[in-house]
């Protein structure tokens, strides 16, 4: 049996499977249930007589593997993105920061957290990073 006739097989269970991201793509979590659902199903379907070709099944092991590899290697990217951030806010401790509705005010303290870098400032408020216009080792 050959992946096209497995996969209409299995497209009703599929339907819906999984979240997609802002892009409107699968998350990688949905396609590796779908590739797996898909591999069950061929080593369900397929003839006893004249098994799946042993190049073809090694090939797609390969893709699926690459595939998890790659989405590790985007969540410690993301990791190592959130901990640059969160040390170059930290950097700026002791220094003033301007923002658009503040005046210069000096940094208490630095956080990360919900994708987003804070700045406490001495007056006990917090600004984004972002909101930041100016930085001054002192006034």
């Amino acid at each position: 049996m050959d992946v096209t006739s497995a996969s209409s097989q299995t497209s009703g269970t599929n339907s819906g499977a999984g979240t997609t991201g802002n892009s409107g793509l699968p998350s990688p979590s949905a396609l590796q249930n779908e590739f797996l659902q898909l591999l069950t199903a061929q080593l369900q379907y397929q003839d006893p007589l004249q098994p799946m070709d042993n190049t073809q099944f090694t090939a797609q092991l390969a893709q699926f593997s690459e595939l998890d590899q790659l989405s590790s290697m985007n969540n410690t990217m993301g990791n190592l993105s959130s901990s640059l951030m969160s040390t170059g806010a930290s950097s700026l401790i002791g220094k003033y920061v301007e923002t658009a509705s503040k005046g210069f005010t000096q940094v208490t303290g630095a956080s990360f957290g919900n994708g987003q870098t804070s700045l406490m400032l001495s007056d006990n408020s917090s600004v984004n990073l972002s909101d930041v216009t100016e930085i001054k080792n002192s006034i």
